[in-house]
This record gives structure tokens, C-alpha cells and sequence, in this order.
């Protein structure tokens, strides 16, 4: 599908043009146009890594909050499909005052898209066993997998052709109750915003806090409620470092060596660069575009900025729930859900779009460093 524009902006008279999103993007797609840093659209991966690191505030992301509010009133069965990593943003409200709240608003159902991140976990261990299969590489980051199709269009036939959970929820749900419903994803990630056209609406946390303040929505008038049906399993650790690893219920075998984890804007780019030169083309990378789903940008700030956010208690927020979650787990029935539903298609396809960057001959380079006054070789010196 096609890509949509404007999702990560600038406001410009926040900006300070200090060049950390500059510096920081890890696809080049932020430029300075007459003092202002304005994001490149047809080279943003929508990270949104920009916005975690301004500390002025000046990028930011688009509020669909609004059209949520018209898809709740124009329709009877709105489905909000929660993200795993929701322990992690709402630490001081328990998860059924949480549920209770977002039915408050409105939605039929509130489910968990961990459910489908067990299924998920279930096609990529089938490729990971299968010694002839192609899939090396992990694809339910998306704005990993829009990396890959600009800049690495090479590496797109190793893509896991798995969708990811927050799609295979989708699918669920509409097996479950027939064509006719909306959903909603509620996440942390920003890509999500332009994944996939089977979703109605995607907001991030950010977005469902201003819709709890709007409608006067809080934990101490609300009545808790419980998550629909089907519940999950180990996938609620998804949104974790290693989640999927966890989910599989295998592990990054050091002697082995067979699966490589890699996170955070630096890592995932050095393992695909090495991946793509074939030093390490026989393992499988498990790749994030943040340092795990619980540090993405639809997460609320802290005091200064996303990136100093307290990342170890989230995990351990997120930890903590599964880990309760899995000891009342009605284990006899989640295999039936699982046995079910993992008859769905989860399969998807990926396009090739390459936009990386043409290196400029020395003869085009040139003219730039004499407009600089650097006209021989020991002028060219710099600090390296």
C-alpha cells in the first residue's frame, strides 16, 4: 500500500535547530530548510526516534484521536485492541481498572494483541526449524521492515513473511465476529500508524490518555472489567527485548549462535549491515527499532524527554504481569483458542522501494569544497 505522509512534523517555532534529530535519524530523513528541521516524508520510517530525543518537543506525531471519537460514534461494534506493552505505560492503574476504562469510551470489546503475538511466535519457530527456508530476519517492527524495503531492498527476500501481531489480532477478530467490525490498535509505536490498511483506527498511549481526559475518564469512577476473549499466553512478553524469543520458548543460544537479538537505532543497523556483507548470513536476527516496544514513542513522556524513561522498570512492569497473567491462565482453553485460530492465513508480502542515497563523484564534491575556501589536500583536513 501506499505510504501516507505526515505522521512525524516539526513544530517549527519549538525548534531550537540543535541537529540532534539529525544527527539521530537513522534513515537520513530529516533536513534544514531555512533554519527549521523538517522531516523528509518519502524517507521516514516513522520510528519516531526523533521525537524521543527532542528535548524541545518540536517533533511530534499526528493526533488521530479525533477520528477515534467518530468511529465510536458512528458504529456499534468498535473493537480496541490493546498492545502488550501497556503495563509499561500505566504503571499505577491495574489492568482491569484500565480495561473498564477504555470501555468507558465507548469500544464493544477490549482485547489483548498479545493473543496474537502467540500465534505469531508460532510461524516464526515453524521458519526458524526449517533449515530451507529463507526467513532470517524479523518482521514485526514495522519501521524495520520499511528500513529494509528503502535502504536495503537486498535483504527483503530474507524477511520473515509473517504479519505481525497487532495484524494477526486483526484476523482473529474479524473469524471471531464477522467482517462488519472496526478496530482500533492502542500501542506504543508510531509505524503502526501506517502498517497495514486491516485496521480502522491506531493511536498510541499518549492519544488514549487525552481521550481518558476528554470524556472526564478516570480509574476512581470507573468499574474494572476484564480483557475479552481469546486471552494469551507468553506473548505478553512480546514487547520486551527478546519477547519473541520468549514467546517461542527458545532462547539466543550463545554457543549455538543461531539467533542474534538487536535493538536501539545503532545495533539493528550494524546487524543488517553485516547481515547484508555475510558475516553473519546463517543466523536470525531479531530485530526492534527501539530498545523493545515499551520504549517507543507513542509512550508518555517523563519529565524531560522519552529516551531517559525508566526502561528497566518497564520491563520489569511487563515482566511482572505476564508472569500473573500466565498463573491464572486457563491453559486447556487458550489451546483450543490457539489450535483454532492458528488455521488462519497469517502470511503477508513485501515490497522493494529502494531510496538510499547516490554516493556523489569527486567531481561534484570538488566545487563544494572550493565554495568552503578548501582548494588542496591539507585543507581537506577536518576533525576526522
Amino acid at each position: 500500500m501506499a505510504k501516507k505522509s505526515n505522521i512525524v512534523y516539526t513544530i517549527k517555532e519549538r525548534c531550537r535547530v540543535c541537529y540532534t534529530c539529525v544527527r539521530e535519524c537513522p534513515a537520513k530523513a530529516i533536513k534544514i530548510i531555512n533554519g527549521q528541521a523538517e522531516v523528509i516524508d518519502e524517507r521516514c520510517i516513522l520510528c519516531g526516534n526523533c521525537i524521543k530525543v527532542c528535548s524541545q518537543y518540536a517533533k511530534v506525531f499526528r493526533n488521530d484521536s479525533h477520528n477515534v471519537t467518530t468511529l465510536l460514534e458512528q458504529n456499534d461494534q468498535v473493537i480496541a485492541m490493546v498492545a502488550p506493552s501497556f503495563p509499561a505505560e500505566f504503571e499505577d492503574i491495574d489492568y482491569k481498572t484500565l480495561v473498564g476504562m477504555i470501555r468507558r469510551l465507548g469500544f464493544s470489546q477490549v482485547v489483548e494483541v498479545s493473543f496474537g503475538a502467540d500465534l505469531v511466535a508460532q510461524e516464526y519457530k515453524k521458519h526458524l526449524l526449517d533449515h530451507e527456508s529463507n526467513a532470517k530476519i524479523s518482521s514485526d517492527c514495522p519501521a524495520i521492515v520499511t528500513f529494509i524495503e528503502y535502504y536495503h531492498p537486498k535483504l527483503v527476500p530474507y524477511l520473515t513473511p509473517v504479519v505481525s501481531p497487532m495484524v494477526a489480532m486483526a484476523r482473529v477478530m474479524k473469524k471471531k465476529l464477522g467482517d462488519g467490525i472496526k478496530m482500533v490498535f492502542i500501542g506504543p509505536c508510531i509505524a503502526k500508524k501506517d502498517e497495514s490498511n486491516e485496521i480502522d483506527e491506531v493511536i498510541s498511549f499518549r492519544e488514549l490518555r487525552q481521550l481518558f481526559d476528554l470524556n472526564d475518564i478516570k480509574p476512581v469512577n470507573t468499574t474494572p472489567s476484564e480483557f475479552d476473549p481469546p486471552h494469551s499466553g507468553k506473548g505478553a512478553v512480546f514487547p520486551i527485548s527478546r519477547g519473541l524469543l520468549q514467546t517461542m520458548e527458545m532462547e539466543e543460544d550463545i554457543l549455538e549462535g543461531n539467533i542474534i537479538v538487536a535493538e536501539g537505532k545503532s545495533a539493528f543497523q550494524e546487524a543488517l549491515k553485516e547481515f547484508e556483507a555475510g558475516y553473519i548470513k546463517d543466523n536470525h536476527l531479531e530485530l526492534l527499532c527501539c530498545e523493545g516496544c515499551i520504549m517507543g514513542p507513542g509512550m508518555s513522556p517523563y519529565p524531560f524527554f522519552a529516551s531517559t524513561a525508566r526502561r528497566f522498570q518497564k520491563r520489569s512492569k511487563v515482566s511482572k504481569y505476564a508472569g500473573e497473567k500466565l498463573d491464572k491462565l486457563d491453559m486447556e482453553k487458550w489451546e483450543k483458542d490457539v489450535e483454532e485460530y492458528s488455521k488462519l492465513d497469517l502470511t503477508r508480502t513485501f515490497q522493494t522501494s529502494d531510496r538510499s542515497m547516490r554516493r556523489p563523484s569527486w567531481d561534484e564534491i570538488e566545487p563544494v569544497l572550493q565554495r568552503m575556501g578548501k582548494f588542496s589536500a591539507k585543507d581537506y583536513l577536518d576533525c576526522a
